[in-house]
């Protein structure tokens, strides 16, 4: 739904209220939000995780997140190495986050 850069930005995709195509399977019951680059030997900027997380409490601002959200990496929900290693060990420590294919817990 959103692509961020290291630029610091977020670019619109599908948006908030618009069916992503990004999982198949999880499209109607998720957000996704990609970020552009290879994160297996690094992780992302500051300015890019600074974005991820504004997109998220702007989602849960606005309603378009649930309070009781469950993250997971594109890896938890499909056969892919996204969102690399490094990001998905980071992602692994922030709220929310639940490994494995149950989307609520």
């Amino acid at each position: 739904n959103f692509v961020v850069g290291e630029d610091g930005n977020a670019y619109e995709a599908r948006g908030w209220t618009e069916i992503g195509a990004h999982t198949q399977g999880y499209n109607s019951v998720g957000i996704a939000i990609c970020v552009i680059g290879d994160f297996n030997d690094r992780l992302p900027n500051d300015k890019a995780l600074s974005k991820i997380k504004e997109l998220i409490q702007c989602g849960l601002a606005h309603g378009y997140i649930s309070s009781s959200y469950t993250l997971k990496g594109h890896r938890d929900v499909g056969s892919t190495d996204c969102p690399g290693q490094q990001l998905y060990n980071l992602i692994h420590g922030w709220p929310h986050y639940e490994s494995g294919t149950t989307l609520y817990g």
